[in-house]
């Protein structure tokens, strides 16, 4: 056998290892990426909580409710400038977008909603779980627009399990027809506080 010829074979196994390698390598390599997309978005939705529950410990009371949105989202420009007694925010570092929703970064608005802890039924429509009494009520932390592939990893992060309508985290298309490409998601924070 000729010299060249055996070193042309040993080249293309070499070359078919690290490409095996490569494949391998990039795979693992955009997996801890997308965990740490979802580990972000968790962070997030914690941060917003916390911030929530730092306003209410100074305060002594509740954020109103929004009136954009009156009567579903709490007034979260609150978290970022007040003149109430007691205030020792900002509690978020985000612009205020209206009394509603404050402009995050990465998603297009954060805010926070009370609601009932029940299953919630497709198609969601949030006034139905309204906390009319203080039975089975929460707070809950919402990102706005996460794709859908992200707002599943998140769920299947913090419940176990991708069902969009049950668990701490909750899914929910803006369109409520399923044709969405991405999603809001709840995720459940404190009882209602009193």
């Amino acid at each position: 056998m000729k010299k060249g010829a055996m070193f042309g074979l040993d080249a293309r196994i070499a070359l078919a290892i690290f490409g095996a390698l490569s494949v391998i390598s990039g795979a693992a390599l955009y997996s801890a990426i997308q965990h740490s997309k979802v580990i972000a978005a968790v962070a997030t939705l914690n941060e917003i909580t916390k911030a929530m529950e730092s306003y209410f410990l100074d305060i002594g009371e509740d954020m109103g409710y929004s009136t954009t949105f009156a009567g579903l989202h709490l007034d979260v420009e609150e978290l970022v400038s007040s003149t109430k007694l007691g205030w020792k925010g900002p509690y978020l570092p985000y612009a205020v977008t209206n009394d509603a929703i404050l402009k995050e970064p990465v998603y297009n608005g954060v805010s926070i909603l009370k609601l009932r802890s029940i299953d919630w039924v497709f198609p969601v429509a949030l006034g139905a779980y309204n906390c009319t009494t203080e039975v089975d009520c929460f707070y809950w932390a919402v990102l706005d627009n996460a794709s859908n592939g992200l707002a599943d990893a998140i769920d299947g992060y913090i419940d176990g399990a991708k069902d969009r309508h049950k668990g701490k985290i909750r899914l929910v298309y803006p369109s409520n027809d399923n044709t969405s490409t991405y999603s809001h998601v709840f995720m459940q924070g404190p009882p209602i506080l009193k």
